[in-house]
């Protein structure tokens, strides 16, 4: 009897053979081949999410170049349609209203004129649309569309006055040193000379007065005789806004006091970049 009580207190020690020990180390071992494999299944997942969020990024890196690309190309279209307009625009304004006063006029010798002021103009448009061809040809960055001369203004109003247009300029200052800003001026300038050959062909004068100061160059472009809405089909009202907001300037347009027709335009002396729509 006392055998049999010794070795059924000895039974529960030994649990099947396995010490308390060898239980420990064995949940030991087997917690941590199941954490391990819980870590390996986290990194593994970590990676995978990793790997898809630099593709996902790829993805849109290159849709991102795709539309910086369309909107340089838009901008470029837009430059080149803004120089097309205003070559294309404002000579053949003066080639209409020089024979309109050349068929008007019993003088031949002011009519002789007026068909030799035909061909400058045409020969003047031909010159600067070449101009521009070649630089877009020769595709060198940020490279100026046509050449812009120490009085930017000089060309479009002789053109104007040869058309017989009484214009009159009024210059407070030197002109703008940036060739940017000369440019956007010049083109302004002759723009609105257009609009006012246009629209106002029996105008009794066309005032352009340009101020410069330290900070910025005004300019104002008005005239009477306007007959109908210069704003009324075309698109030189938009890119006469286009070319000051190009330069970061600012440009107004519209009916003025004793029926005059008003262009106001405000232009840094150094070009800054255009408006944006959150930034107005």
């Amino acid at each position: 009897m006392p055998e049999q009580s010794s070795s059924r207190s000895r039974a529960p020690a030994s649990l099947g053979g396995a010490s308390p020990a060898d239980l420990s180390n064995i949940v030991i071992t087997s917690l941590g081949s199941s954490l391990i494999g819980v870590l390996v299944g986290i990194n593994v997942g970590n990676r995978k999410r990793y790997v898809e969020a630099i593709i996902d990024r790829s993805r849109q890196l290159l849709v991102e170049r795709d539309q910086q690309a369309q909107l340089a190309a838009a901008a470029e279209r837009a430059c080149i349609a803004r120089e097309m307009h205003d070559i294309v625009s404002h000579s053949l304004t003066v080639v209409v209203a020089l024979p309109e006063g050349a068929t008007a006029t019993d003088d031949p010798e002011r009519a002789r004129r007026a068909t030799a002021q035909i061909s400058d103009t045409a020969r003047d448009a031909l010159r600067e649309m070449r101009a521009m061809l070649g630089v877009l040809r020769d595709g060198a960055p940020d490279a100026p569309l046509a050449a812009v001369d120490d009085d930017p203004v000089a060309a479009p109003v002789a053109a104007a006055r040869r058309a017989g247009f009484p214009v009159t300029v009024q210059l407070a200052g030197a002109y703008p040193e940036s060739a940017a800003v000369r440019r956007a001026l010049a083109r302004i300038v002759q723009e609105s000379l257009t609009n006012a050959m246009r629209h106002a062909p029996h105008t009794t004068g066309i005032d352009v007065v340009i101020a410069t100061t330290a900070s910025e160059t005004t300019v104002t472009v008005s005239n009477d005789g306007v007959t109908g809405s210069p704003n009324a089909g075309g698109h030189g009202i938009q890119g006469l806004r286009e070319r000051a907001d190009h330069v970061g300037g600012t440009l107004e347009a519209g009916p003025a006091e004793r029926g005059r027709w008003r262009v106001h335009a405000r232009l840094p002396q150094e070009p800054q970049p255009p408006s944006t729509p959150e930034d107005e």
